[in-house]
């Protein structure tokens, strides 16, 4: 039986994991290149990796060093470069990206990859918690984390939608967008 306590206990662990991720997603979505979507995919499927990377707490307690989850902070870094060339060289239109499948397929696993590359302070605290949890617990907890996650899309959403923020966000943006990449990689690579 889940009571209130653990529903809040995995509640404020997913708050606490990914107050960061909030305001990537604000970028994410304010930025034209990727469409929704792929977005909440990206999203999904990185938290969906976090979980499973975690999970392995419980069945093979604490295998992954956490010197070698920092070295995830090449990825955004690498992204970020990578939108910042993009910037710079050439500027493509919505519908040019549209149609090219592999920008679509790709830009999915770039935000799952940023949230992967993330989520070193989720896999710590994760990783322990599934670890002293039953099974049914730790289901019980990503069927929760499931459902965070759809919240943080939204409220990411919404934010870029707001009238106050929506024109700076259009504005500026996908011009800070690339810099917000680099500088999480680089914090990631400090840990």
């Amino acid at each position: 039986m889940i009571d209130i306590i653990f529903i809040l206990g995995a509640i404020i662990a997913f708050t606490a994991t990914n107050i960061d991720d909030l305001f990537i997603l604000v970028f994410f979505f304010g930025n034209k290149n990727f469409k929704n979507s792929h977005i909440v995919l990206g999203q999904y499927l990185g938290i969906i990796s976090l979980i499973l990377i975690s999970s392995l707490g419980y069945f093979f307690k604490f295998i992954i060093p956490t010197s070698l989850i920092s070295l995830l902070g090449i990825f955004p870094i690498l992204i970020g470069i990578k939108e910042l060339i993009k910037l710079k060289t050439h500027r493509n239109s919505d519908n040019d990206l549209n149609q090219n499948t592999e920008f679509k397929r790709s830009s999915i696993f770039q935000i799952a990859l940023v949230t992967i590359s993330n989520g070193g302070d989720n896999i710590g605290i994760y990783m322990p918690l599934f670890a002293s949890i039953s099974f049914s617990q730790i289901i019980a907890v990503a069927f929760i984390f499931m459902i965070m996650i759809g919240i943080w899309c939204f409220i990411s959403h919404s934010l870029v939608n707001h009238r106050l923020l929506r024109d700076k966000i259009e504005k500026y943006g996908h011009i800070v967008f690339p810099f917000v990449l680099i500088v999480i990689g680089i914090y990631i690579l400090s840990i």
